[in-house]
C-alpha cells in the first residue's frame, strides 16, 4: 500500500552523444525523465512504491514512458494518456555554456494538468505528497498544483516542494503568475527542495547554502534543504519540524560522476525517503530522534550512486546500493 503520492511532468530526456556542442553532437540517447518521475520512481526503487499522477502523451514516446513506470512498480491508477506529443528535453554536452535543457514538444501535454482531475481520492490514502515547480510554468498546470498542495495540507498530509524552477519553459508576461505560484505552494509545504540557481532566477531570495534555507523556512515550511552540487547539500529546520530546530550540512561524496542530469532528483527521493520514515509510528525510529545530518548524509548517497550511470532515471539506485554505498563511506 502506497503512502506517499508524487505529482508532475513525466517526460523524455535526450542525451547528447559526443561533441563540444549540440550543434556538432554525433546523436542523442532518449531516457525516461522529468524531475517528479524520477522522484517517483527513485522512491519506488528505495521500496516506498508511490503513487504518481502524470500525464502521458499518445505517441510512440509516450508508450515509452508508460512501459518504463510499469516496468519501475510505479502505480498507474492515476496517471493520463492524453492526445498529442510528448515533451522532450535536449540536455546540452556538459562542457557547452549556456543552457542545460532546451525542452520541444507539446507543453499542453505534459505539463497542462487539469484542474478538474485532481486525485482526491488518493489523498484520502496517503500521508506524503510531494509536487515538481516545472508544472507551474504551464497555466492549467499552475492552478492544479496550488489546488493540489492547499488540499493535501487541508487533509493534514507532508507537503514537499521541489521549486524546480524553469525560467527557458515561462511564456513572456507570465514570470510573475509563475513566481506567485511558488510563494503560495510554499505557504503550504512542510518540506522544501531547492538549488542556489532555482531560487535565484525567481528572485525570492538572492543567499546561498545555509541562508538560502534560512529565507525557504520564512515562506511556511518547516524544513528546507538545499542542494550544493558536488559540495553535498544544506539543511535547516523549524521548531515546527518534528525532528526540531536545527541545522544540518554534509558535504556530499567524491565519485566518479559521469552524468548528473538527475542528481538532485535523487537526492530528492533519498531525502524524502528518510524523513517519510523517520515519521512513521510503526518503524522502529520516532520523529523525535530524527537525525537531519543523517537524513543528509542517505540522500547524497543516493545522489552520489545516480551520477555514476548516463540517464537521470536509469541510474537511481535502490535501497540496497544506497544503504552498502553510505556503510561504506562512514
Amino acid at each position: 500500500m502506497t503512502d506517499i503520492l508524487v505529482a508532475g511532468e513525466t517526460l523524455v530526456d535526450l542525451l547528447p552523444g559526443a561533441g563540444e556542442t549540440l550543434r556538432d553532437v554525433d546523436g542523442f540517447t532518449h531516457r525516461p525523465g522529468g524531475a517528479p518521475a524520477n522522484v517517483a520512481v527513485g522512491l519506488s526503487r528505495l521500496g516506498e512504491r508511490p503513487a504518481f499522477w502524470t500525464r502521458l502523451g499518445d505517441d510512440p514516446f509516450g508508450d515509452f514512458l508508460r512501459e518504463t513506470l510499469d516496468e519501475e512498480g510505479v502505480s498507474d491508477a492515476i496517471s493520463r494518456r492524453v492526445g498529442g506529443n510528448t515533451t522532450l528535453a535536449v540536455v546540452s554536452p556538459a562542457s557547452a555554456d549556456g543552457r542545460r535543457f532546451r525542452f520541444y514538444g507539446s507543453r499542453d501535454v505534459t505539463f497542462g494538468f487539469e484542474p478538474e482531475g485532481l486525485p482526491t481520492d488518493a489523498l484520502t490514502a496517503v500521508s506524503w505528497v510531494h509536487l515538481g515547480g516545472v508544472a507551474l510554468t504551464h497555466p492549467a498546470g499552475r492552478t492544479a498544483m496550488r489546488r493540489l498542495a492547499a488540499a493535501a495540507d487541508e487533509r493534514g498530509c507532508t507537503v514537499s516542494f521541489d521549486v524546480n524552477y524553469r525560467p527557458d519553459l515561462v511564456p513572456e508576461g507570465d514570470r510573475d503568475a509563475v513566481v506567485e505560484a511558488i510563494r503560495d505552494i510554499l505557504g503550504d509545504t512542510d518540506v522544501a527542495f531547492a538549488s542556489d540557481e532555482d531560487v535565484a532566477a525567481t528572485g525570492i531570495s538572492s543567499h546561498e547554502g545555509e541562508e538560502l534555507a534560512g529565507d525557504l523556512l520564512g515562506h511556511g515550511p518547516h524544513t528546507a534543504a538545499v542542494t550544493l552540487g558536488s559540495d553535498g547539500a544544506v539543511a535547516a529546520s523549524s521548531t515546527a519540524a518534528p525532528w526540531g530546530e536545527t541545522t544540518a550540512r554534509h558535504g556530499g561524496f567524491s565519485v566518479e560522476a559521469v552524468d548528473a542530469t538527475g542528481a538532485g532528483d535523487a537526492f530528492t527521493s533519498g531525502l524524502i525517503s528518510r524523513f517519510a520514515a523517520l515519521t512513521d509510528g510503526t518503524t522502529a525510529s520516532t520523529a523525535a530522534e530524527a537525525d537531519l545530518a543523517d537524513a543528509l548524509a542517505f540522500a547524497n548517497a543516493t545522489a552520489a550512486l545516480s551520477v555514476r550511470d548516463h540517464g537521470g532515471m536509469a541510474a537511481l539506485p535502490d535501497r540496497g546500493a544506497a544503504d552498502a554505498f553510505l556503510a561504506e563511506r562512514e
